[in-house]
């Protein structure tokens, strides 16, 4: 028998409904070099029977149930203990695998990188898709990045279009099994949802090579996600509270740190903002959202027309356009300045395995 190259490595919870069709996308493609662990969070719904189920088709696949709730970050941190693969696929309950995706991931770790980062196609709650997202400027092609060099890394941080290249997204990350090892858990993440982007910046420090894959091998099932049911005010201080954490525990270097940061203008835009206090009803809640967001260097003119729309529903309708026409005037300055040249040019001076 075949040594195990790849674990699929699944945290889940009360995903019952969902988690069937994201084994399926796995069982259909997977060689006996694969196999898949989960770790469910003591879940109170169907999910044991479905996996149950699936694990009679499927004899490599391990289940471990948890008898209380710990958390999406030790859940995770336990997939990948308890995998034998070389290299190990963190990936969401709710997601489903491209045809084909585990093929091009078992040729991929034949050149033996410590992580890849994959793209999206983004879906609607019943998988149908609406859109491809990449996590660099589509002009960005497959590449190998030694992100331990400072200027690398900042230029990295700059072409990042959102926190998806800063492995928010799990189900888009393969990482090597032994590199993950050699960091340990930390405990300050706990409860954060970003433990991982912890382990993952912390191997790149320390010299881990990423090579980043233009395709999207995944299929994002959005609408769904667990961390959005207390509202988007409550979803976007989980990011704003994990990165911030990130920034202060990973990135002393003040430019780097900047750098870093700057993405999540990026993920968080204004006609975004302007929603989200659309959305809120306490006053506190949005002040603590601008706080967060000023350490974040937002501008506080951004922020106050944010503040604008966002108490105003007919100004929230017109901003839709105003995306629009924001979006075009992007283009055209990064035609213009030539936006992301200092990666475009690491780019062409290196080639890509």
């Amino acid at each position: 028998m075949r040594s195990i190259r790849l674990s699929v490595c699944m945290p889940t919870r009360n995903f019952g409904p969902f988690i069937g069709q994201t084994l399926e996308s796995v069982v259909a493609q997977a060689t006996s070099e694969v196999e898949i662990v989960i770790v469910d969070g003591a879940s109170t719904d169907n999910t044991e029977q479905v996996v149950g189920r699936i694990k009679q088709r499927f004899p490599r696949l391990t289940y471990h149930r948890r008898e209380k709730n710990q958390g999406v970050d030790r859940d995770l941190a336990k997939a990948v203990e308890l995998a034998q693969g070389d290299y190990c696929w963190l990936m969401s309950s709710d997601d489903v695998l491209k045809p084909g995706a585990i093929d091009r991931i078992l040729h991929e770790i034949e050149f033996g990188h410590d992580i890849y980062l994959c793209n999206r196609t983004e879906c609607d709650r019943s998988l149908h898709p609406v859109k491809d997202r990449s996590w660099l400027g589509r002009e960005f092609s497959d590449h190998v990045f030694t992100l331990s060099r400072k200027s690398e890394l900042i230029a990295y941080f700059n072409a990042s279009q959102s926190l998806g290249g800063l492995f928010s997204y799990i189900s888009s990350i393969i990482v090597s099994r032994k590199k993950w090892t050699e960091i340990k858990y930390d405990e300050v993440f706990t409860g954060s949802n970003y433990a991982h982007v912890f382990r993952l910046f912390s191997i790149i420090k320390n010299g881990g090579v990423l090579k980043y894959i233009k395709a999207g091998l995944v299929y994002c099932r959005q609408g769904n996600s667990s961390f959005s049911n207390k509202g988007a005010a409550h979803r976007m201080l989980i990011d704003l509270n994990g990165y911030e954490l990130l920034a202060e525990r990973l990135f002393m270097d003040t430019n780097i740190r900047a750098a870093f940061k700057g993405v999540m203008q990026r993920q968080h835009v204004w006609f975004l903002l302007a929603g989200v206090r659309n959305d809120v009803d306490d006053i506190k809640v949005w002040n603590e959202l601008e706080t967060r967001l000023i350490a974040f260097n937002y501008p506080r003119t951004i922020l106050k027309v944010a503040r604008v729309f966002g108490s105003s529903k007919v100004l929230i309708k017109s901003g839709r356009y105003l995306k629009r026409i924001e979006r075009e005037i992007r283009i055209f300055i990064r035609k213009v300045t030539g936006k992301n040249a200092a990666l475009s040019q690491v780019v062409a001076s290196r080639s890509c395995d």
